[in-house]
């Protein structure tokens, strides 16, 4: 019960870093649920060896629900800028399900320290942009995604994202700031890009547990562990009200330390 409460609150702070960092929770929520299988199942038993891929799919379905909620927020607000969603949104999609298939037969090792490489230099990028511009940048003179940053970088941010079970805010929104937007429009677009992935990801694995299909126990739907997804459901819901008022509410240079300073947390959860 004790875990289950936990998720609950896991899945409300998984919202409120959605509205407010377009984070939908993956880095909270994979340990969170993967701690939760392993210790409601037993040793040695199938559910127990796949709970980390359990993990992630279930957090890629939840991160579904949690970007299409915010998303609709966003649109509700005037923030969501079209043609920086497509067509990097296609891209995106097409990188999560190699991404996700990928990770059937990657080494967890090389992605989790390829990631840690990337994480390092983006915050590096991040501290120094804000050295460069102690003053908030003009979104006047923000440009638009060049073709190669749609194709190749929407190729490996929706592979990344989808093979971690996280959401792909931590590659698009960096991105969105090299191109001269603000952090509030920034985060806005991760909310509706991090859909593609996650349904790209979500159906990916529907389809390899059609092919090769495997008995979970009674609390599996396939992979997905439907309690725990439940608990961030509704956690998440109630983080979002939470957040919500606060999002226009932070200036584009704290936004962004904060930004840094969860990135930093990121880091060290994953080292």
């Amino acid at each position: 019960m004790e875990l289950y409460l936990l998720l609950l609150v896991a899945g409300c702070l998984s919202g409120v870093l959605t509205i407010l960092f377009g984070f939908a929770g993956g880095f909270v929520v994979v340990p969170l649920v993967y701690t939760t299988i392993r210790l409601h199942t037993d040793a040695g038993s199938m559910a127990n060896e796949l709970a980390f891929k359990s993990a992630i799919a279930t957090s890629l379905l939840l991160m579904i629900i949690n970007s299409a909620l915010a998303s609709y927020q966003q649109y509700k607000k005037g923030k969501l800028k079209w043609p920086y969603i497509f067509p990097l949104a296609y891209w995106i999609a097409v990188g999560a399900a190699l991404g996700t298939f990928a990770s059937f037969y990657l080494s967890a090792n090389f992605l989790k320290w390829a990631f840690v490489l990337y994480l390092v230099v983006t915050i590096v990028d991040c501290v120094f942009r804000q050295i460069k511009h102690p003053q908030q940048q003009q979104e006047s003179s923000a440009r638009l995604l060049t073709t190669q940053e749609r194709s190749v970088g929407g190729v490996i941010i929706g592979a990344v994202a989808a093979a971690l079970g996280v959401g792909g805010s931590v590659m698009t929104v960096p991105l969105f700031r090299r191109c001269g937007l603000d952090m509030s429009s920034s985060v806005a677009l991760a909310n509706p890009l991090s859909m593609p992935l996650a349904i790209a990801g979500t159906i990916t694995f529907i389809v390899g547990y059609m092919f090769q299909p495997v008995v979970l126990g009674t609390h599996f739907i396939g992979y997905f562990y439907y309690p725990a997804l439940l608990c961030l459901i509704v956690g998440g819901y109630i983080g979002m009200k939470i957040a919500g008022p606060w999002s226009n509410k932070l200036s584009n240079r704290t936004h962004e330390r904060g930004y840094i300073v969860l990135l930093t947390l990121v880091l060290f959860s994953i080292l």
